[in-house]
Parts: structure tokens; C-alpha cells; sequence
């Protein structure tokens, strides 16, 4: 295998890995959401209902029986399961799509997408300071995130508190940012001529 293709497997799997922990990390934000578990458990009650019934209505040979059973059964609990992932990886990806979206066109040209689009790992609201602290993996070298602050900045439409955090307890790709929405009015020296 290719090392290029090597490291795109690589990148994919922690990709689908954090959206599913960035999913699950949304339902602890926003608890709201977890009314969608609600439907969940409705589903699965109907799904082992449905299944009970369709075994039921199956004609199996007696030698056959028992695999047959067992089959439904972890076909039974492998579904849900399943399903579980998906509605955290799809959560996940609706909370990424903006921001990495904007990360996107912040590094937008081929010396930094030439390495692997960043990716959300965590997006979590402190609600008594206002403070959206964002956190990203990336391959990115931070000077190109210290380079691009303004971009990044300007392209979310927030401030960025404090200086851009690099590396984490474990991993030292991740990219941390602090934002407050709205930007800053930077004051600017006028600019003016005595002559005139």
C-alpha cells in the first residue's frame, strides 16, 4: 500500500471517529436533542416486535432452527447498534459542516489542503462567559494558523480570545480556539497630510 493511500485510510478513520464523538458530545450540550433517543427506543420496540413476528411466520426446518434464531437474534441487536452510530455520526457531521467549511476557505490553497482538511473534533459553549471553544485535528503546522488568525476570524465572524492553543494531553495535531461572536473594531492611525 501506498503511504499516500495509507495515510488517507488513516485520516478517514479518525474522521468517522470524531464524528461520532463530536454526535455524542452535541447531546450533552444541547439536551434537547435527546429526545431523538426517545424515537430511537420507540423504533427498536417496534423493530424486536416486527422481528418476533417475522420469525414466527417462517417455516424453518427443525435442523435448522437453531441458526436460524440465533441469526435473527443478532441481526436484532446488531440493527440497532448500527443505527446508533449513524445518529451520532450524523449529528456529528451537520455540527462540522459549517465550521470545517469555513476552515476550508481560510486554508484554501494547495500548500495547506495538499495535507488533510482539518477536522471538528469538539465544539463546546461556556454559557456564562459566551466563549465557543472549538477544537480541530489537523496537520496543518500551527505558524499557518498563527499566519491566518484574522482569516479565521473574519471568516467565523467572531474574536479569538487569547492565543491559539496547539497540541492536546495525547495528540499533538489538535488546533484549540476560544471565540466570542463578533469581531473587534481594530483601530487604525488616520492617516493625513499637513500640507493640505
Amino acid at each position: 500500500m501506498k503511504n499516500s493511500q495509507y495515510n488517507q485510510n488513516r485520516y478517514n478513520r479518525k474522521k468517522q471517529w470524531y464524528r461520532i464523538r463530536l454526535g455524542a458530545e452535541q447531546f450533552f450540550n444541547y439536551p434537547v436533542l435527546n429526545l431523538i433517543w426517545l424515537l430511537f427506543a420507540i423504533g427498536i420496540v417496534f423493530w424486536a416486535i416486527g422481528g418476533k413476528k417475522m420469525m414466527a411466520s417462517f417455516d424453518v426446518q427443525p435442523f435448522l432452527e437453531p441458526i436460524f434464531i440465533s441469526s435473527m437474534m443478532f441481526l436484532l441487536i446488531f440493527f440497532p447498534i448500527i443505527c446508533l452510530a449513524g445518529i451520532l455520526q450524523f449529528v456529528g457531521d451537520i455540527t462540522a459542516r459549517k465550521d470545517e467549511g469555513n476552515i476550508c476557505l481560510v486554508f484554501g490553497n494547495r500548500r495547506d489542503t495538499e495535507q488533510q482538511v482539518p477536522i471538528l473534533i469538539s465544539k463546546k459553549k461556556i454559557k456564562t462567559k459566551n466563549v465557543i471553544v472549538r477544537e480541530f485535528y489537523t496537520t496543518i503546522p500551527m505558524e499557518r494558523w498563527q499566519e491566518k488568525r484574522e482569516d479565521i476570524a473574519d471568516i467565523f465572524n467572531v474574536s479569538i480570545i487569547g492565543e491559539i492553543e496547539y497540541g492536546g494531553k495525547y495528540d499533538g495535531n489538535k488546533i484549540r480556539l476560544r471565540t466570542v461572536r463578533g469581531r473587534k473594531i481594530i483601530k487604525k492611525d488616520v492617516l493625513y497630510d499637513d500640507m493640505f
